[in-house]
């Protein structure tokens, strides 16, 4: 208790220590170097702060600098404690909502506060796609998105994964409520399809014939799934090499028609198979963590490749990742 204390004491005394605006006391430097990462007590201290905490004291400085720091404008164990979270100076710039373009040259607050929030536009747009159309939108669909992001993000993937789409998809689902009987045939025989795979079929396992008016009528092939409580096979990484920059001679993105890298619900599972995850289930209860592939049997993640397809979807029935 004394000790937690303690740390906490002097956790507020270096805080105060990195937002001075004045050149430091002998006393407060003295305790700078005791705080370094460098002493137990130093990487102790350090672990006491949380990201958000340090970020903060890294934008008060960019606000007391009117610009982004560069790495000699800000306080050396700032910046060291900053290093031990993040990968680099860039990286911890970004994590701070900050302007990469540091130093007195670079952009004023202002201006990355204004980019800051047209980024934000940006991504709002894509969510406000994605419940619009009820299924993930495609680069092509949103131009002036990919030129105006396509300087912080590399892929489309990385785009829809910051917009948060899973969320916006599902909250633009319906179910219809005036089926014809042409509709409710359809339909069977799009769930006659699922239960014969055992999962949700892609949209490229249906004939044209049937899926074309499926989705003519309920808008997009989720939506069409909803409407007989299928999940759609979720890719893990959407879009992951489709970049922002695409050249004119670059062939359009396209989604995958296969399985590969995919998450699925199964209908049903064999006795067999619910038997092998039960187990995965428990083993992780046991350990406090997903289990790894190492920490399984092989028998055991064999079947369950077998079954699920791959190891991660297996994991995916029950709710783990890997």
């Amino acid at each position: 208790m004394e000790e937690n204390k303690r740390i906490d004491e002097r956790k507020v005394q270096l805080m105060d220590i990195l937002l001075k605006d004045e050149p430091l006391s002998t006393e407060d430097e003295a305790l700078s170097v005791c705080c370094s990462m460098d002493s137990p007590e130093g990487a102790e201290l350090c672990a006491v702060f949380t990201d958000d905490e340090l970020l903060e004291l890294l934008r008060v400085t960019a606000r007391r600098l009117d610009h982004s720091p560069a790495q000699g404008e800000v306080h050396w164990l700032l910046r060291q404690y900053l290093r031990s979270r993040f990968r680099n100076w860039p990286g911890t710039l970004r994590a701070a909502g900050l302007s990469r373009a540091a130093g007195r040259g670079g952009l004023s607050c202002e201006e990355t506060t204004r980019k800051e929030q047209e980024v934000m536009q940006m991504l709002s747009r894509v969510r406000e796609a994605a419940e619009s159309l009820g299924r993930i939108p495609h680069p092509s669909g949103l131009p002036e998105v990919c030129q105006t992001l396509r300087k912080r993000y590399q892929t489309w993937g990385q785009v829809l994964a910051a917009a948060d789409v899973e969320q916006a998809v599902a909250g633009g689902l319906r179910k219809a409520d005036d089926l014809e009987e042409e509709d409710r045939q359809r339909l069977g025989q799009l769930r006659a399809t699922a239960q014969k795979l055992n999962r949700a079929p892609l949209r490229s396992e249906i004939e044209e014939e049937l899926r074309t008016p499926l989705i003519r009528r309920f808008g997009s092939w989720r939506n069409v799934l909803y409407q007989v409580d299928l999940e759609p096979v979720q890719r893990i990484s959407p879009f992951v090499n489709a970049p922002l920059r695409r050249e004119e001679s670059r062939s359009r993105a396209t989604h995958r028609g296969d399985l590969y890298d995919c998450h699925y619900r199964l209908l049903r599972l064999e006795p067999e198979t619910a038997a092998d995850l039960e187990l995965v289930r428990r083993l992780a209860e046991e350990l406090g963590h997903t289990p790894h592939r190492r920490e399984v049997s092989a028998e055991v993640r064999r079947r369950l490749q077998e079954a699920c397809g791959t190891w991660s979807n297996a994991l995916f029935q029950l709710g783990l990742q890997e």
